[in-house]
């Protein structure tokens, strides 16, 4: 089902909506969820973080914008998701530690957020036009945070295989946008 169809059938039948949503990308958005949190979670809660990004898409349904997918919208709730959970894990700053911090003024701007969506869209792009299976080595590795390994078995490729690619791939957008070789 393509993604106009299903934002349809969700504003019209939410029930079935959520039950082909379900269907479609739970498994999608369980490995996102999973590849962050299984060193330090256990299966139920992971299945717990899964459930909550479904919530949050569907209770924010009007945040989507149709210019992207549905596959990478809930991708970027499910890793944020996941590392909102895993920020809860990391023990808090005492008060006497605080003392310690440097304060950094935020210098965002709008312009500049603006020249960021449009870098990011242009980066995104060129990876997307390197074709199958660079591009989605790239997007599983250095968006999503998965392993080599992991994207190897997804992808049914040798580990050694997906670092050549990524490396070659990276060396390419480097030149593509006149980055220093490393």
């Amino acid at each position: 089902m393509t993604d106009k169809n299903l934002l349809e059938l969700l504003k019209r039948d939410p029930g079935e909506g959520i039950n082909r949503l379900l269907s479609q990308f739970s498994g999608f958005v369980f490995s996102v969820v999973r590849c962050r949190l299984e060193d330090v979670c256990d299966s139920s809660e992971i299945e717990d973080c899964v459930t909550e990004v479904f919530i949050k898409f569907s209770s924010n349904l009007d945040g989507f914008r149709a210019e992207s997918s549905l596959k990478t919208y809930l991708g970027v709730i499910a890793r944020n998701a996941a590392l909102d959970r895993l920020r809860k894990r990391v023990p808090s700053i005492s008060m006497d530690e605080r003392d310690f911090l440097i304060d950094v003024p935020d210098p965002y701007s709008v312009e500049d957020g603006v020249a960021d969506r449009i870098l990011l869209e242009t980066v995104f792009s060129e990876i997307k036009a390197m074709g199958k299976p660079d591009s989605e080595i790239l997007f599983r590795k250095y968006y999503l945070g998965q392993s080599s390994a992991s994207v190897a078995k997804a992808l049914r490729l040798s580990v050694s295989n997906v670092d050549t690619r990524a490396h070659r791939a990276l060396k390419k957008l480097r030149a593509k946008f006149g980055g220093e070789e490393k």
